[in-house]
């Protein structure tokens, strides 16, 4: 399931931001405005939507930051009701250090009285967020607005749990790396410096792995002359 949750984060890229919107694709000027907060928002919402349907896009949904996420787990059956960027966090176990993130964390905006921003990181320094009304639902960097900009963290435990499940087995196993790239193959777990990195696990490439713990795989990766053992986020991997 965590797979597929950053699939479906990475398919809506490009889709637009409306207050209070949660995936719908049926927009229109009037269906905007009566969404948003303020003729102003109105506005900026409407302009970004215009820009989409001038692009032919095939596809264009409206998300608010809360409604990307909250979309995925209803649909799904990891949430029952629909929830806010403050209601998020107080569902999350909250994790202190950024060095602790792992794909499919929950990154969150504190502003000093509350939470009112949510993103999703999805590893190598990446987080996908509906951003707002002037940009829409966009991956970036997670300092590239800021080092600051996101301030707390959090993990979602029923998709965390509902991952782990689903990569139970009894070791060693083959596993297949399923992501869209690749992904580094690193001399320690929890490690996110690039002086760590021995290697890359590319898509449908196979690595034998030793062992899961706290979403990292400690994986062997075979090359032409030797054997590559290291560790790599779990996420991406299905049992062959």
């Amino acid at each position: 399931m965590l797979r597929q949750f950053i699939e479906y984060l990475k398919n809506q890229l490009g889709c637009i931001y409306v207050w209070g919107a949660q995936g719908e694709t049926s927009i229109t000027e009037a269906w905007i405005r009566k969404r948003e907060t303020s003729e102003n928002n109105a506005q900026r919402a409407i302009a970004l939507w215009k820009k989409r349907v001038a692009e032919k896009r095939s596809y264009v949904a409206a998300f608010d930051c809360s409604g990307l996420i909250v979309h995925f787990l209803m649909n799904n059956g990891l949430l029952k009701s629909d929830a806010s960027s403050r209601g998020l966090f107080e569902m999350c176990r909250e994790i202190k250090s950024r060095a602790e993130l792992m794909p499919g964390d929950f990154v969150f905006r504190h502003n000093g009285v509350k939470i009112h921003h949510v993103g999703v990181y999805i590893g190598d320094g990446q987080v996908i967020e509906a951003k707002g009304r002037d940009y829409g639902v966009v991956q970036q960097g997670i300092d590239q607005s800021g080092k600051g900009y996101w301030n707390r963290y959090g993990r979602f435990e029923p998709l965390s749990k509902d991952a782990e499940e689903q990569l139970k087995s009894e070791f060693p196993a083959d596993y297949i790396y399923g992501g869209a790239t690749y992904a580094n193959l690193r001399k320690t777990a929890d490690s996110k410096d690039d002086y760590n990195v021995i290697g890359k696990v590319g898509k449908g490439e196979t690595v034998l792995v030793l062992k899961l713990e706290n979403g990292w795989a400690d994986a062997v990766k075979k090359t032409e002359k030797s054997y590559l053992r290291g560790f790599c986020y779990a996420a991406w991997l299905e049992r062959k």
